[in-house]
């Protein structure tokens, strides 16, 4: 248990990398075509920067429908093959939802069911107030799983969140009583 990455682990990486990106991602803010390529692209990217950080391998093109899979060499399968691309196991699954009001219960379901050691999802909500909402609707699906125990006993499922264009961040562990403020 002791290679796991830790939510905190990965949010202390993941506000580093933001902060190094500040002006650049402040000036593509708008543009979600262009900041969400800049969160999870395959080059020059904070998901990039986070797998360097954390001496991980990152691929960011929606394997099984993941926006960005986190892994070490030793998870791949015939890794001496070319253009093949196949995991035995996942470190990290990474969701990247620049609309807080899409339905992010989706992206939770879904986080759900991927096997891997840490489960992130990263969103853009308006408000304090819509996020609270949100997050309470969050909390109760993954309460209801059946693996929240688990998912509480190892602090794995990590949810960070940004308000409007402050670039100011909060990362959040589910825990079965609530929401855990990381700090760092």
């Amino acid at each position: 248990m002791e290679n796991l990455i830790t939510s905190k682990k990965f949010y202390k990486s993941w506000i580093k990398s933001v902060q190094n990106r500040k002006n650049e991602l402040g000036k593509i803010w708008s543009n979600y075509k262009k900041f969400t390529h800049k969160i999870t692209g395959w080059e020059n990217s904070v998901v990039q920067d986070i797998a360097n950080d954390l001496n991980l391998l990152c691929f960011s093109d929606n394997y099984y429908s993941i926006d960005c899979v986190f892994y070490k060499t030793e998870d791949l399968v015939n890794p001496n093959k070319k253009n093949k691309f196949h995991l035995k196991d996942i470190r990290v699954a990474f969701e990247h939802e620049n609309n807080f009001s899409s339905g992010l219960f989706q992206e939770v379901s879904h986080l759900l069911l991927i096997n891997c050691d840490l489960k992130v999802l990263v969103s853009y909500p308006k408000s304090h107030l819509r996020s609270r909402k949100e997050l309470k609707i969050l909390h109760n699906l993954i309460k209801s799983s059946r693996q929240s125990e688990k998912i509480n006993d190892l602090n794995n499922f990590l949810i960070i969140l940004n308000y409007e264009d402050t670039l100011v961040w909060e990362g959040l562990i589910f825990k079965t009583n609530g929401w855990e403020k990381l700090t760092i």
